[in-house]
């Protein structure tokens, strides 16, 4: 992403949350900002000379004077409140803003996170979640960071310093403008040039940070696969590896930055170093006051903290454009959403067709092949077959995760590329073979197959799952947090959370994935006994494993190397002695 283009990209998304998107009560903080930095900036340029005079009052000669007295108290309370204003209204100014910036942070937020979840499964299958965490926190900072200080800081500072330049034109000459003038323009063009040479720095400190964050992340969600294969040395010095560039990576950055610090640093003694000989040489000639030497000081230190702080919100600039580089890119990603998508008709049952569909994840290697099936509406429908055969990928198919694929898939003989996401999803459940929890409480994982259920519906789906008497067994029964990808329990126990969740829905059509796969035969017969109940008006799909689970199937597909290759109730399947008998005989000596 080139520069120029990222800055023009940046203001047009911000610009309207830093007016249009704002209530009414965030736009009357923003004007008030403006104000209480206007008045900021005032009280800041008035105490130089306050002081300056304050100094000149309290010479010798001018002590004699005894009207004096009551017009250095008045000075020196001026220079006090000046002080005291200046700070209190860049404390408003601080304070106002950050509503306005904690608001615009917190939609942009929701924007990108929005973003994500309406990109395809694909995208997530190819990138890392640790990765786009960092993408979006990085993102979202630097934003936070660029709208306080490009509005309220840097252009402030600019301000600042043509005032002063001006100011010293007129009370003390043009040598004390020219100067100031230039010793501000090398600051700033030796600052520029160095941080650009720094960038090439902080990205591969970026990019040894992300990998570090990665590893750590993935080898500890991975904790239990670690400690099967013992390949903890592995893991350490897999992390030590990213942890030596990220040690080399970040040497040479802050190496640049003590760089550019001593030149910064340089750059500003010599400017102020030359104009304190001349206005000392200009007093010592009469041609200057005391007052006046204090005056230009002042005036010197006041931007010469901004100076230093100027340089180092450049790089700033800098670092947020990179790390927002990511999340604007992230933002681009079209979605495979369309306008135009019917919803399904929620008084209709509904029956599914596949016709002639074929499929492939990576455009090379077909995982469907002209499948063929139909599943009428309250029919039960088996997919078996060996694995890697295609079942799962119909399901995804079926949940529009995909749409690339040949061939017409037909709900209620409206094709699926034209139905709405939502509306399908809702008529959807499923209980995956890899099923993932939320590191939050099992009620909160099965309530979540239906939010807007009650306490004792969730009771009752885990009382059909046969998962409540585990539950009543634990200490904090249903608020026991579960841990990272459901950790904490087994097999067995997680799957029995994902078959309550499923019955919490309670969809129209439901897909099962290996649903008892992880569970004992006579915990298997109670489920599919609740779960025959449970189905009785409703279309069922399911990948089997154990082909005695579905026997009382209504058909039946044998899919191998993504082709239906038989089909047909069980008996007829046994009859046929094909692929589906040899599975059977063969489950069958193994009991």
């Amino acid at each position: 992403m080139k520069k120029n283009s990222t800055i023009k990209e940046i203001y047009q998304f911000l610009k309207p949350f830093l007016w249009e998107k704002l209530s009414k009560k965030l736009r009357f903080f923003f004007i008030f900002c403006f104000i209480f930095l206007i008045l900021a900036k005032l009280a800041t340029l008035i105490t130089p000379i306050i002081f300056g005079k304050t100094i000149d009052y309290l010479s010798v000669s001018n002590l004699n004077q005894n009207s004096n007295y009551i017009l250095i108290f008045a000075l020196i309370a001026s220079y006090g409140l000046a002080k005291i204003s200046s700070l209190a209204f860049g404390e408003i100014k601080d304070s106002l803003f950050s509503f306005v910036s904690q608001s615009a942070t917190r939609e942009i937020s929701l924007i990108v996170f929005k973003h994500l979840h309406s990109l395809s499964i694909d995208f997530h299958f190819s990138r890392k979640t640790g990765a786009l965490g960092r993408f979006i926190d990085r993102g979202t900072k630097g934003i936070e960071f660029l709208m306080r200080y490009v509005v309220f800081n840097i252009l402030p500072v600019v301000i600042e310093i043509v005032l002063v330049c001006i100011i010293f034109n007129s009370l003390f000459g043009h040598i004390y403008s020219l100067i100031t003038f230039f010793t501000i323009l090398i600051f700033i063009i030796v600052t520029f040039k160095i941080t650009q040479w720094r960038l090439e720095f902080r990205k591969k400190l970026n990019k040894a940070d992300n990998n570090v964050s990665n590893t750590i992340l993935e080898s500890l969600i991975n904790f239990e696969t670690v400690k099967f294969f013992g390949n903890e040395k592995n893991e350490f010095n897999r992390l030590n590896n990213y942890l030596v560039d990220y040690e080399f990576s970040a040497n040479k950055n802050r190496t640049s930055l003590a760089l550019l610090n001593i030149c910064q640093n340089i750059i500003i003694i010599i400017g102020v170093t030359s104009l304190m000989l001349i206005s000392a040489s200009e007093v010592k000639k009469s041609e200057l006051t005391v007052g006046d030497f204090v005056i230009i000081n002042t005036y010197l230190l006041q931007l010469y903290q901004p100076l230093n702080f100027l340089g180092s919100v450049y790089r700033e600039i800098r670092q947020a454009i990179i790390d927002m580089e990511n999340m604007f890119n992230l933002l681009k990603i079209k979605t495979n959403k369309k306008k135009s998508f019917k919803n399904l008709n929620l008084k209709n049952n509904l029956d599914i067709e596949f016709k002639n569909v074929s499929f492939s994840y990576d455009g090379k290697r077909k995982v469907l092949k002209n499948v063929n099936l139909k599943i009428c509406a309250k029919q039960k429908v088996a997919l078996v077959g060996p694995s890697g055969s295609g079942k799962t990928t119909v399901f995804r198919l079926l949940f529009k995760f995909y749409e690339n694929y040949t061939g017409d898939i037909l709900i209620n003989n409206q094709n699926l590329k034209n139905i709405n996401e939502d509306s399908l999803r809702n008529r959807l459940g499923i209980i995956p073979q890899d099923i993932v929890m939320f590191n939050d409480s099992i009620f909160y994982n099965i309530h979540y197959g239906n939010l807007e259920s009650s306490k004792d519906d969730v009771i009752q789906a885990a009382k059909k799952a046969k998962i409540s008497n585990f539950i009543d067994k634990l200490p904090s029964k249903f608020n026991t947090i579960v841990g990272e990808r459901g950790l904490k329990l087994s097999g067995g126990e997680k799957q029995r959370i994902a078959i309550a969740r499923t019955l919490l829905k309670n969809p129209d059509i439901i897909l099962l994935d290996e649903a008892s796969s992880s569970l004992d035969y006579s915990t298997e017969k109670e489920i599919k006994k609740n779960l025959y109940n449970f189905n009785l008006n409703k279309t069922v799909l399911s990948v089997a494993h154990r082909l005695s689970s579905i026997e009382d199937y209504d058909v039946i597909y044998f899919l191998d190397e993504g082709r239906i290759l038989e089909n047909g109730k069980h008996q007829n399947l046994i009859n046929l002695k094909g692929r589906y008998y040899n599975m059977w005989i063969s489950q069958k000596k193994k009991k």
